[in-house]
């Protein structure tokens, strides 16, 4: 297409594009696109396809307009980027000197030029320094006898049973107790039930599933008690129409529940899928080896690429830090989805941390491009030979035919240029760890 183009440089991370589609462009898409609408175009007393072409104007007329506008709008950006040889991030904002709440501002006049400005972020251009001889420390992966017995611990409570208490008992820490709560707000005009606040659950006192201070209330009452007590929300309570509220409570229990600890021994050891007691202790700490691994491994290379970011300011583009924000808050729903949150409370939730998410995701995004900008600067690349080995790996990790992993890879250029980058990315650090001055601790 032939169009005119201006760029300015908006700021270091966007780029604001003057475009101009001549006259005698607009002129013929508009002829055009009116005469494809004339075969089909049904008006009273002509046959569909015999309409005069200034009938279907005066009809039709701004609906292709309308369209004819949009189309060369898209065609003619698109041809600007590559004119200019401007990778683009994200979507562009338009604007063509007119109101957007204005129904003529996607319109077009077919007897004139069409202009347009186009501002678009872009990549940062970045001269990556000081990546080479960072002092970083990684942690020990030394898997203590004390961490193996808390995770037997934890396994034993997990296969624990829960016994009635003896008649008489009261609630202690420790013990469950099904319990029957109704509560609300504690306002002028009285109590305001709150939906949410009450319900029935087996609960652990002491294992603070409820607000800072409830369980503690529980502690000393008796089978069939019934208690009425004042407790206020926390001021940072995840739900903000009740935090730092006081609200009031009647319970009752209706059942206190002991737990009783299973003997360690290899019957037990049998049950839970292991061949003996020897045999339960050894893949225990074979397990708790490989995370606490996985652990220092990611502690090990976030404090690296902390450095880096420091070392490196730049700008960085929105839209790239607000998709990663997405990602991340997605991520987040899903694990409070899985733990029973309903819709609301992970409305609430991710509101609250929203802010916390927009610092990683910034941070995800500057540590990535620095990365991306370091294999260039190391001519670091990822060939064919290196996608096939990890394709290979992948289809033995996921037990599946390896053809499959590759077929799915391959029936999609995304996703293969995905796993290029990743690839890369992680050719990147280790040479990034080669090149640190690391010091292991004991």
């Amino acid at each position: 297409m032939d169009i005119t183009v201006s760029v300015e440089k908006a700021s270091a991370v966007s780029r604001k594009l003057t475009i101009k589609v001549p006259a005698a462009v607009v002129a013929d898409r508009f002829e055009k696109s009116l005469r494809e609408v004339a075969k089909t175009a049904k008006i009273k007393g002509f046959r569909p396809g015999m309409v005069p072409l200034p009938m279907v104007k005066k009809f039709y007329g701004d609906d292709v307009r309308h369209h004819v506008f949009h189309k060369l709008v898209d065609e003619s950006y698109t041809e600007a980027l590559r004119k200019e040889k401007i990778q683009a991030v994200g979507q562009p904002q338009i604007n063509n000197d007119k109101h957007d709440d204005d129904h003529s501002s996607h319109l077009l006049d077919e007897n004139k030029e069409l202009a347009f400005t186009a501002t678009v972020e872009v990549l940062p251009e970045i001269e990556v320094k000081g990546y080479t001889g960072l002092a970083v420390t990684r942690g020990s992966e030394t898997v203590t006898d004390a961490d193996v017995q808390k995770s037997l611990d934890q396994m034993l409570d997990s296969q624990a049973e829960l016994n009635p208490a003896a008649e008489g008992a009261t609630a202690k820490k420790g013990d469950y107790v099904d319990l029957e709560f109704k509560g609300g707000l504690v306002t002028e005009k009285g109590l305001e039930e709150k939906e949410g606040m009450s319900g029935q659950r087996l609960i652990e006192i002491g294992s603070d599933q409820l607000i800072e201070g409830f369980e503690d209330k529980l502690v000393g009452m008796k089978k069939g008690e019934t208690k009425t007590f004042k407790i206020p929300f926390p001021k940072d309570y995840f739900e903000k129409d009740l935090a730092g509220k006081e609200s009031e409570f009647t319970c009752t229990i209706h059942e206190i529940k002991v737990k009783k600890l299973p003997t360690l021994d290899d019957e037990l050891a049998k049950n839970v899928g292991f061949e003996s007691v020897a045999d339960l202790k050894a893949k225990a700490k074979e397990q708790l080896t490989s995370e606490k691994k996985g652990e220092v491994e990611r502690k090990f290379r976030s404090d690296l690429l902390a450095q880096l970011i420091e070392k490196n300011p730049f700008d960085v583009p929105e839209s790239l830090v607000q998709a990663q924000t997405r990602t991340l808050a997605q991520d987040v729903a899903g694990n409070l989805k899985n733990q029973g949150f309903n819709d609301q409370m992970i409305q609430d939730a991710l509101m609250s941390e929203m802010k916390n998410l927009k610092i990683r995701a910034e941070n995800q995004v500057r540590a990535s491009l620095i990365l991306e900008a370091i294999a260039k600067k190391e001519k670091i690349e990822v060939g064919a030979k290196e996608i096939d080995a990890e394709l290979a790996n992948m289809a033995k990790n996921m037990k599946v035919e390896e053809s499959k992993v590759r077929d799915f890879y391959h029936a999609n250029p995304r996703r293969r240029d995905d796993l290029e980058f990743r690839l890369r990315e992680e050719a990147t650090m280790k040479t990034l760890i080669e090149k640190a001055k690391v010091k292991q601790e004991k």
